[in-house]
């Protein structure tokens, strides 16, 4: 039986260790019998554990306990330490010299792949835990940070773990940060910074609607004569996009946040105290128009700067990526195609369903739904165990030894404590299609109640999602009036508001490592839903006989039919989202719908589920305007 909380990070294993290891993982003997050579290596340690770097002991300096102690996550004698070096060392001192080199230690082995984000987490914890001690005993003087950033998600996005990572690790590396939360507008955003009188703005999102947003907010800033440095980022970012189109627009300086300590390193650019010396001499403010391609890490590759918000939320149709523009052609089709649609089959039969209206189910048991989790997507997206530099053989050490034992005790957790609360609003309608439009009805087939219109691809075969339903029939005697001829079925689903209040309170009781895997197991719970739910429909709808027997496949659609998210890349307009719900009502689950069409609790999502046989996930592509990317297979 393995004791999960007496697992090593990778980085505090020796290198020779971890070499014997993998070759006996590996059955190497090329250099001998691996087991005795393990046995020996270990033996010769006198039973103790090798990590590469001094370990917590008595012989220590104080100064070097509390290093390891930041970089090892370990809290054993940490008061104690603290107060030892009180001794010698100021308050600041002790955070500035010892504590700050020991968290600069742990960005760069998570830059360099040793490190996971969970243990770095841990080491925060500590690092938080020992300026709360040292905090008792210092004078309250503003000033004594190293630089301030406002940070936030932008108007109408919901999403906010990456824009909290990047609070983590820069609140702990000496930063004050103010963390304004979800869905703020720039003119909040803007009052802060005037404030606090920040260094830099940082602005996070999730979807490509965001993308748009921050670049009107640019705008707005444009007008009001602010050049404060912004740093941008999250799952739809591009470094093109942001070093492109949105340094176009704005005259102050705009960096790309790809993570939370690359976007360490650039706040340390921005308020290294030289180089804001050095701006003031030549008269550029902050920052002024300098901007322009220019700065910390601008055009620099190797740079991965920023982190205003780190992606980690992806929908099952896979995340969306910020082109240069993010606009979608949905009027005539270019000049130049003489087919008007693509030739799609029709479905070889039409399924009745079971009903048609909605009904809501609120007897879903979580333990059913488990089954459902995409394990690999939750270790390596949301809780970002990254393969890096890491060996297969390390990683999947860490995959049985951390991170399924550490899944396998939350999920008793949501269950024991009813954290994650499920319930779904599904219908069925009579439909049909017309052009580029998806026409719905009232249950008699002949009333329009409303009608989706979806973009069609400008090449790779002329694809648009009306093209798996039926045409509209018309009657000689109504040449205007279509009717139904097919039907569709929505859907939306959650895991409830319980699991957003409890990751709140972990992150205001700076439990980072808690945090981040709470939040990131109620995402994944609410694509596992979406995918358990999809099922069920498929059985009602009988066609269900088609799905493979094991559920893995099922996330490579190994069934008939397909089901698409607005905002995704078949059917991006995200306003569609209103019109879904007009159908289903979904506030009758606790869903509500936000002024920018995002669902809120955030663990929440919606499809359109389609039968046809043919159907399966595409890419829209409006005469080249938008770059998003296609979702994986």
């Amino acid at each position: 039986i393995l004791n999960a909380s007496k697992i090593l990070p990778l980085n505090e294993i020796d290198a020779e260790g971890r070499d014997l290891a993998r070759r006996l993982l590996l059955n190497d003997r090329s250099g001998g019998d691996p087991l005795q050579e393990l046995i020996a290596h270990y033996a010769k340690l006198g039973g103790k554990k090798s990590t590469g770097r001094k370990t917590l002991n008595l012989g220590d300096t104080v100064e070097e306990r509390l290093k390891q102690a930041i970089i090892q996550g370990r809290r054993d004698s940490l008061i104690a330490d603290l107060d030892a070096a009180r001794q010698k060392y100021s308050p600041l001192e002790i955070i500035n010299t010892i504590l700050l080199d020991g968290m600069k230690v742990v960005g760069d082995l998570f830059g360099s792949g040793e490190m996971q984000l969970p243990f770095v987490l841990q080491s925060a914890e500590v690092m938080k835990a020992a300026v709360k001690h040292l905090e008792q005993f210092m004078e309250k003087a503003s000033g004594s940070e190293k630089g301030k950033l406002v940070l936030a998600t932008v108007k109408g996005d919901v999403h906010d773990i990456g824009k909290n990572l990047v609070d983590i690790i820069l609140t702990n590396n000496g930063y004050k940060v103010y963390n304004l939360g979800i869905k703020q507008p720039i003119e909040t955003i803007l009052h802060a910074a005037q404030e606090h009188h920040a260094d830099a703005i940082g602005m996070s999102g999730l979807l490509v609607k965001s993308t748009v947003v921050m670049k009107e907010n640019l705008e707005i800033l444009n007008e009001r004569g602010v050049t404060l440095p912004v740093i941008c980022g999250g799952a739809a970012l591009t470094r093109k996009y942001v070093e492109e189109t949105l340094r176009s627009v704005y005259s102050g300086a705009v960096f790309y946040g790809q993570d939370a300590f690359a976007g360490l390193h650039l706040m340390d650019e921005l308020c290294d105290p030289r180089k804001k010396l050095k701006r003031a001499r030549q008269g550029m403010g902050v920052w002024g128009q300098e901007a322009r391609g220019k700065g910390p890490g601008a055009g620099d590759e190797s740079q991965e700067a920023g982190g205003a918000g780190q992606g980690v939320e992806v929908g099952q149709n896979g995340a969306a990526s910020a082109g240069e523009e993010h606009t979608f052609d949905m009027e005539a089709d270019p000049a130049g195609f003489a087919e008007p649609r693509r030739s799609v089959e029709p479905a070889p039969d039409i399924p009745k369903p079971p009903f048609l209206g909605t009904r809501i189910v609120s007897d879903i048991k979580m333990a059913d739904v488990f089954p459902f989790l995409n394990e690999r997507t939750l270790f390596s997206t949301q809780w970002q165990f990254r393969k890096n530099n890491v060996k297969p053989a390390e990683y999947e050490r860490l995959m049985r030894e951390v991170a399924e034992p550490t899944l396998e005790k939350l999920k008793r957790q949501c269950l024991e404590e009813n954290i994650l609360r499920p319930a779904a609003v599904y219908g069925f309608f009579r439909c049909a299609s017309e052009g580029d439009d998806l026409v719905i009805f009232q249950d008699d087939g002949r009333t329009e109640r409303l009608r989706f219109t979806f973009p069609r691809q400008a090449d790779q075969g002329r694809l648009c999602l009306s093209d798996y339903f039926r045409p509209a029939e018309r009657e000689a005697r109504s040449p205007n009036q279509p009717r139904a001829t097919d039907y569709v079925s929505f859907f939306v689903v959650t895991v409830g508001c319980e699991v957003s209040r409890r990751t709140q309170e972990l992150f205001a009781a700076n439990r980072y490592t808690d945090y981040l895997y709470l939040h990131g197991l109620g995402v994944e719970s609410a694509e596992a839903l979406a995918e358990f739910f999809h099922k069920r429909i498929r059985q009602e709808w009988g066609i269900g006989g088609q799905d493979s027997p094991d559920i893995k496949k099922l996330f490579k659609l190994h069934y008939r039919g397909c089901r698409y998210s607005f905002g995704y890349p078949a059917c991006p307009n995200l306003e569609d989202q209103a019109k879904l719900c007009a159908l289903l009502q979904p506030e009758r689950i606790g869903v509500h719908l936000t002024e920018s069409f995002q669902l809120e609790p955030e663990q929440s999502t919606s499809a359109l589920v389609v039968h046809h046989p043919a159907a399966t996930y595409f890419n829209v592509k409006a005469a080249q305007k938008c770059a998003v990317q296609p979702a994986p297979g």
